[in-house]
């Protein structure tokens, strides 16, 4: 009879355990849910941003001594995965002299708007036509941009953003500001 009890007892407790492992595996899925939301949540809002102010400076932070000269752009687009597409006028230096890869950083910006984005990435520079379109994130318009033989395209993959608010904070009256001196001065 000792025999059949330690076996029973064995398998409820091997029972217990899995159910302890299922439960922590649920809580590990119900805590990474909220955050892979929260992830896409901010990037449609990162691409809303981006979208509204279309222009942006491109830097490259590349250590190499051959580098990509700052470059204005106008017309972006941001893809399903968060990627940054653009077209840069080709370099007068064969393009085999610069890095396929680079670190690069586009501020984002248009007068009038209350904000502005700063977005850090790794810049991919695409020279072959086959990787342009084979590409399904890329759109038609976008394609055909890159199609142009004076220009390359450059696809960001973004590591860091920052949404900035530059709303002006609303200006003290004099009674205010003087007021808030003094009770500085003696307190």
């Amino acid at each position: 009879m000792p025999i059949v009890l330690y076996c029973m007892s064995a398998a409820i407790e091997q029972q217990t355990v899995m159910d302890k492992q299922n439960l922590i595996f649920t809580q590990i899925l119900r805590t990474m849910t909220p955050a892979t939301t929260e992830q896409k949540l901010e990037q449609g809002i990162l691409k809303s941003k981006i979208m509204d102010l279309q222009s942006a400076l491109f830097f490259t932070e590349s250590v190499s001594i051959v580098k990509l000269p700052t470059h204005v752009i106008s017309d972006v687009e941001v893809d399903e995965e968060g990627n940054i597409w653009f077209v840069i006028p080709k370099p007068t230096m064969h393009i085999e002299a610069f890095e396929k890869e680079i670190p690069a950083k586009l501020d984002f910006f248009k007068k009038g708007m209350d904000f502005f984005v700063k977005v850090r990435g790794v810049a991919t520079l695409l020279t072959e036509s086959d990787e342009i379109m084979s590409d399904p994130a890329l759109s038609a318009g976008m394609r055909e941009r890159m199609k142009d033989t004076t220009v390359i395209g450059v696809k960001v993959k973004v590591v860091d953003s920052d949404l900035v608010d530059n709303t002006p904070k609303p200006s003290q009256s004099w009674f205010q500001a003087s007021r808030s001196q003094l009770s500085s001065w003696f307190f």
